[in-house]
């Protein structure tokens, strides 16, 4: 049995299935009461009664949370934490994106502390702490995603995947954050790359301000690429502010290799060298840490077959062979 935050084995007298440590992590407590709720659809038709500052975000619906007199419960603003019910459509997102954060902060990157609740009929939601509310105070810290730090009108919800490319994302934060940060946001768009998160749109890209200007945590990071009703293309957005990356608009294959990531980084005012070694480094630490870590999660047996395989075709396509190469 694998405890629902780290994904980690538990002892065999494990009375719950978690980790001490990792429930203090998650809540900042050991003793938190979790029963959110006895079935799915209970939960997800509380959750418009309970929720009005949060949207549906395509399919999948949010929540807010708080701990309140040692319990979770749903509430109607300054949440500690974010749930996500699996949508009916797209069955084990929950497990889903558990896993896939999981993963990318195994390989170094900052994922706020995140797991699994189980409801009393056996379905797993997806809970997150959120990393712009101080769990203690409820402080709340100033962020802005890309689509702001642009300029860009949130007025039609389909400009956050046709209002701007990667390369123009990746010069203002050379602007505004210097080169490292860039250089990570950069590994940060090969990682939902190899893992099939094909919704890395100008939204799903903050920065913070104070004290100085960085990229926030990961969040909304999954394996979309699964449900191939979800996959019309490997990126949210374009690549290049004009025209493709070499590979890709050569091959008409439909993947993406490192070569494109380095014309990316190279051409938004990056290191042609330095993006190289980032990528290769990355990508070796994704071919050897995700088959653990898909193998220890809570996806049915058939995708994570079908997850590794995608990672495994991503790999292939990203370790920076010359275009054209096998």
């Amino acid at each position: 049995m694998n405890c629902l935050i780290c994904l980690k084995s538990l002892p065999e007298s494990a009375r719950i299935q978690y980790h001490g440590a990792c429930l203090g992590q998650l809540f900042g407590t050991r003793k938190v009461n979790l029963a959110l709720a006895e079935s799915r659809k209970d939960l997800v038709t509380a959750i418009p009664r309970k929720t009005h500052g949060f949207s549906i975000s395509g399919v999948q619906m949010k929540a807010q949370l708080a701990i309140e007199a040692g319990k979770l419960k749903l509430v109607d603003s300054n949440g500690q934490f974010i749930m996500k019910p699996s949508p009916e459509e797209y069955p084990y997102v929950a497990e889903n994106e558990h896993a896939t954060l999981t993963l990318m902060r195994r390989v170094g990157f900052p994922v706020p502390p995140c797991g699994l609740i189980s409801l009393k009929d056996d379905h797993l939601v997806f809970v997150i702490r959120r990393y712009d509310r101080d769990i203690e105070s409820g402080a709340r810290t100033h962020q802005e995603d890309a689509m702001q730090a642009l300029g860009i009108s949130n007025a039609d919800s389909s400009q956050k995947y046709t209002a701007a490319s990667y390369q123009e994302v990746i010069e203002l934060v050379i602007e505004h954050g210097g080169m490292a940060v860039a250089m990570e946001l950069l590994e940060r768009l090969v990682f939902s790359y190899l893992v099939g998160n094909d919704d890395h749109h100008l939204k799903n890209i903050s920065f913070f301000h104070e004290p100085v200007f960085k990229l926030t945590p990961c969040y909304d990071v999954l394996a979309s690429a699964l449900y191939s009703s979800m996959a019309e293309s490997p990126m949210a957005l374009k690549m290049l502010e004009n025209g493709e990356p070499e590979y890709y608009g050569t091959m008409g294959n439909g993947y993406f290799a490192g070569s494109d990531f380095v014309e990316l980084g190279v051409k938004a005012g990056l290191i042609g060298k330095a993006v190289k070694n980032r990528i290769t480094s990355l990508a070796r630490k994704v071919q050897k840490t995700a088959p653990a870590i898909i193998e220890a999660s809570f996806m049915p047996e058939e995708m994570k077959d079908r997850y590794q395989a995608l990672i495994s075709d991503r790999l292939r396509f990203v370790s920076l062979m010359e275009p054209g190469a096998e």
